[in-house]
């Protein structure tokens, strides 16, 4: 992975922990991206709910589906593993700090988001 993109995030309430970031949000709450970088793009990902915090959830898919629907800049999914998980990216060319950060914020605060709406906790 390069070295680029930690850069981009530098004195925006963002930790760097090897290639995920550290949201911080000023109602105390935080959220983990992880971040993939490819030839053309940099992609974000953040593991939203565990498999066991929403197992009961019976229409899960379906409100999945529904605040995909309203979403931009992110997508939400059901893993392999069962655990609610976001997507989101950015392209390489021209790619700024506003751009960078924006994108990552984004998918933090729309993951953390749905991890309280869905579990009413704040454990990723």
């Amino acid at each position: 992975m390069g070295s680029d993109w930690r850069a981009l995030c530098r004195g925006s309430r963002v930790t760097i922990d090897g290639d995920e970031l550290i949201v911080d949000f000023e109602n105390q709450r935080s959220h983990r991206v992880r971040v993939r970088e490819t030839d053309e793009v940099i992609e974000f990902h953040a593991v939203v709910a565990r498999s066991a915090a929403v197992r009961d959830i019976s229409d899960l898919p379906l409100r999945l589906w529904r605040y995909n629907r309203a979403s931009q800049l992110v997508s939400f999914r059901l893993d392999t593993r069962g655990r609610v998980y976001a997507e989101g990216w950015v392209p390489k060319a021209g790619l700024t700090a506003e751009e960078f950060q924006l994108t990552l914020r984004h998918v933090a605060a729309e993951s953390d988001r749905l991890e309280y709406l869905l579990t009413g906790r704040d454990t990723e």
